[in-house]
């Protein structure tokens, strides 16, 4: 379903656009990070829509999920973006963003019509923010609005994968990003639930998977995790490697 709305952006993604911004993001990543370390991934359906549940502890979180979609997963995935965000930046269109004006209900559910439709053409993927604004990662309970349950009522095959980031800064000179793809809520789970009680589940498998995070990192345990990113070496680690 097509959004008409004048406050509309539909995403028009462009194989080139995304291989130039991929690449982009992922040198900008690796600039400001140490590592990005990724558990979970043996979760991440293909053969179905996806809906990515996700925390947002930070700015960096859009450009994360853009880069494992396009240089780790390598899926077709689509994104919601505030629509003054949107019309500031619009090549994020050409990497898959649509918009959505979270303050008027009415426009906002047409950008929800519009994400089930695309993910209901092609087995894709859709990543949501549910918490709807930036939110401290140690903030609990985690709070979600209706938009992904919606969604998902809309979809009958999809799945909801939970998906929490966290930053941590303790050895290294840049911050280490754990990241973790929880196990997927599929529709024999949330049948017959209303949206509100999706939305509820939604929530609390996002602070599970969340608060698995918060303590493998406490634990420096990365046992399960796989490093998709390497950034630049620690001062101490370089001078290390020269000294005599």
């Amino acid at each position: 379903m097509q959004n008409t709305s004048s406050t509309f952006i539909p995403a028009r993604p462009s194989a080139l656009a995304k291989a130039f911004w991929g690449r982009y993001f992922e040198r900008s990543l690796r600039r400001s990070f140490h590592s990005v370390r990724v558990a979970g991934l043996e979760h991440v359906r293909r053969d179905v829509p996806v809906l990515f549940a996700c925390t947002h502890g930070s700015w960096w979180d859009a450009a994360l999920t853009i880069v494992l979609s396009l240089r780790v997963l390598r899926c077709e995935a689509i994104g919601m973006m505030e629509f003054k965000q949107l019309s500031k930046y619009r090549f994020f269109s050409r990497i898959g963003m649509f918009s959505v004006v979270r303050e008027d209900p009415r426009s906002a559910l047409a950008s929800l019509r519009y994400a089930a439709a695309e993910l209901q053409r092609l087995p894709q993927a859709l990543w949501m923010f549910p918490q709807g604004t930036l939110v401290h990662q140690e903030v609990r309970p985690i709070v979600c609005e209706p938009g992904a349950a919606i969604v998902a009522s809309m979809v009958p095959d999809l799945v909801v994968i939970p998906v929490a980031i966290r930053y941590e800064l303790l050895r290294e000179q840049g911050a280490v990003v754990w990241m973790r793809f929880g196990a997927p809520i599929d529709a024999e789970e949330r049948a017959s639930m209303s949206i509100r009680d999706i939305t509820t589940m939604v929530a609390k498998r996002m602070e599970a998977v969340a608060d698995a995070v918060r303590t493998d990192a406490m634990a420096e345990n990365d046992v399960d995790y796989r490093t998709v990113i390497r950034g630049k070496r620690s001062m101490e680690k370089k001078y290390d490697s020269v000294r005599w």
